[in-house]
């Protein structure tokens, strides 16, 4: 699934590439393909740390510890700009609907890099108190009676943790919001511009064309707000039960189950990462 959305992904930047970058829908759906890219290959490291046959290697590394910070926070915070990358398409199509007039004096090729690159300025800077928290160390395993190579954090572990997740959570719970919200506006003003349509046309032909269109533009925002919400439910169950519960963390005392919950959550990002190609395929006449 990983190696087909990374090949996925790699297709929809140089499509997207060939097209153009000076319109706005274009360059978001690039930096999206971007970040979708990177996950995935953070992602098939992530899966490789996990393995259960890789644990039972003889190797002076701890790749359940390791994955902490080369694998599994970074694909997050990729998981994260995906996610506001796509809450910006949505209320660029919105206000697209709301105000046509007036759409590119708002919504310019220039204003659209600087909100794609504060997007991920912003998600990345909100992982940093973290690598200053915890750090790669050679640690003692006494079920094992080893010395391997892992992480170990620092003092303020349980301060920095309960911190991360608590903001990962709410930029998470925060996007999920503004997606339905602006894919209901932009799903009432379609509804009520193609009945207008409707009503003020007279050729029958024309008019079938036009809620042809708008039925497609309507079916693709569903479909991408659905696919966000049900694969982002899983991780952000987990943020929100990690803020919650101190015990529920990769060194608490529900770390399997920890690990277990994020396994599906990853699944999932995979999932809306990977499948993009065939949404922009099916859905995009441009693409």
């Amino acid at each position: 699934l990983c190696l087909f959305g990374i090949v996925g992904n790699t297709i929809n930047i140089l499509v997207f590439v060939k097209q153009g970058l000076r319109q706005s829908v274009n360059s978001s759906f690039f930096a999206m393909s971007i970040s979708d890219l990177l996950g995935l290959v953070f992602q098939v490291w992530h899966n490789f740390c996990l393995n259960p046959y890789v644990d039972q290697l003889d190797a002076p590394i701890d790749f359940l510890d390791v994955q902490y910070l080369t694998a599994g926070w970074p694909n997050s915070v990729l998981v994260r700009i995906t996610g506001w990358i796509t809450v910006y398409v949505t209320a660029e199509r919105c206000l697209s609907i709301a105000v046509p007039l007036k759409i590119k004096q708002i919504v310019t090729p220039r204003r659209t890099a600087a909100i794609l690159v504060f997007i991920y300025v912003i998600n990345i800077a909100s992982l940093l108190p973290l690598y200053f928290s915890a750090y790669f160390s050679w640690n003692f395993y006494p079920a094992q009676n080893r010395t391997k190579f892992g992480i170990s954090f620092r003092s303020n572990k349980l301060e920095i943790e309960y911190l991360i997740f608590t903001f990962q959570a709410s930029l998470a719970i925060i996007a999920f919001a503004c997606v339905i919200i602006f894919t209901t506006v932009l799903v009432v003003k379609l509804k009520k511009k193609s009945k207008w349509r409707r009503s003020t046309t007279f050729d029958r032909e024309q008019s079938d064309t036009m809620s042809s269109r708008e039925r497609k533009t309507i079916n693709m925002v569903v479909v991408v707000a659905t696919v966000l919400i049900v694969c982002y439910t899983p991780a952000v169950t987990c943020s929100i039960t990690t803020s919650l519960t101190s015990d529920f963390g990769i060194t608490g005392k529900q770390s399997n189950l920890f690990h277990m919950a994020w396994s599906f959550g990853f699944l999932f990002h995979s999932i809306n990462s990977s499948i993009s190609i065939l949404l922009y395929y099916r859905m995009s006449s441009k693409y």
